[in-house]
């Protein structure tokens, strides 16, 4: 049975966020902090209604799921939080205050687009070189909330929904046994040296719940935009991972448990934290979901047939077929390969003059 798990290390390493990137995303996320605050309190208070602006990086870039996408534009999540202690019925509208963020943004010359989307403002940057994309993106969604807690997503489409981020981070990492704390975003000041050396090690350690996380993201990049978002990938395989010491067949034995998790439940995704038990599929059509459910049977498939192969390089070469040529098949795979077939015992090889 062929072992590609020293392959799969290999295309971790060059799908998984370079702390080369790291440092740049963080560095720009942080200017554009900076510049909102800035520009938000020139607008006139009556209009700013005297709130004051918080940040809070959320989503894959926390939990280090984030992985390289092809076209190398990256997604940043930096929620901002009005603070206040106003009802939804007696603050403005979403749009309201989607407007104030992007007024409060200082376009400059390295932001490309600002595009309002219903649940965030997307702030697109461009190289300010020569015009082309640096290679990221940061969404903005807006929240309401005192002090962090029981926060509202202001949403354009819905009003004003019950979402906490930090719970849902919460959720992912109590299921990596990394021992995360709330605290470390709730009270980030206080636990800014605690919070830091998490970070750090959550990267070193890189436990296989995050590996197989990256794995399907790669894959659903691959596939196009008919596919899963990122919260939904992280919840199936949070809620479906087959741990083994070897990571092709953890990704084989998951990708069967998340097919037999969506058809024992009518194909729905269940959201973990606020609002609990929301459908992340429901607004998907059926030709969306019918899209999914006969990609993840031709990944099985594909992912059976190459756990079961005797030759490594045929097997590394199924799994590209899938993952893309960022999954690569080396020549020392070729190689020992074909000393393998040539090890074959003289008693069972071919003689010769049977040919």
């Amino acid at each position: 049975m062929a072992n590609c798990h020293h392959s799969f290390q290999n295309f971790n390493q060059t799908i998984k966020l370079s702390d080369e990137k790291r440092k740049v995303l963080l560095s720009v996320r942080d200017s554009l902090r900076g510049r909102m605050k800035k520009t938000f309190l020139m607008i006139p208070e009556k209009e700013r209604n005297t709130h004051t602006l918080e940040f809070q990086t959320q989503g894959s870039f926390i939990m280090d799921t984030i992985i390289r996408p092809i076209n190398d534009d990256y997604d940043l999540d930096d929620g901002v939080y009005f603070q206040g202690n106003l009802s939804s019925e007696q603050r403005a509208t979403p749009q309201v205050f989607h407007d104030l963020i992007k007024r409060s943004i200082d376009t400059g010359n390295d932001i490309e687009q600002i595009i309002d989307k219903h649940a965030c403002v997307r702030v697109k940057y461009k190289d300010s070189k020569d015009g082309k994309d640096l290679g990221f993106h940061i969404d903005i969604p807006i929240y309401y909330a005192d002090k962090f807690l029981n926060p509202e997503l202001a949403d354009t489409k819905l009003g004003w929904i019950i979402s906490n981020p930090v719970e849902f981070i919460a959720w992912f990492e109590e299921k990596a046994k990394s021992g995360f704390e709330k605290a470390f975003l709730y009270e980030t000041l206080l636990y800014a040296e605690p919070y830091e050396k998490w970070l750090n090690d959550i990267r070193k350690k890189d436990c296989q719940i995050r590996r197989i996380v990256r794995y399907l993201k790669a894959w659903v990049n691959l596939e196009g935009k008919k596919m899963p978002t990122g919260i939904i990938i992280t919840i199936l395989v949070a809620n479906n991972l087959v741990e083994n010491e070897r990571d092709d067949i953890a990704l084989r034995d998951t990708l069967i448990s998340i097919e037999n998790y969506l058809k024992g439940n009518g194909f729905k995704c269940p959201r973990p934290t606020t609002p609990v038990g929301e459908d992340l599929f429901a607004t998907y059509t059926e030709e969306k979901k019918a899209h999914f459910k006969n990609a993840l049977a031709e990944f099985i498939a594909a992912a059976k047939e190459a756990v079961i192969a005797d030759d490594k390089y045929e097997s590394c070469l199924i799994w590209r077929r899938i993952l893309g040529e960022r999954f690569v098949c080396t020549k020392e795979d070729r190689d020992l390969s074909g000393l393998k077939k040539l090890a074959v015992p003289l008693s069972t090889a071919q003689k010769p003059w049977m040919r």
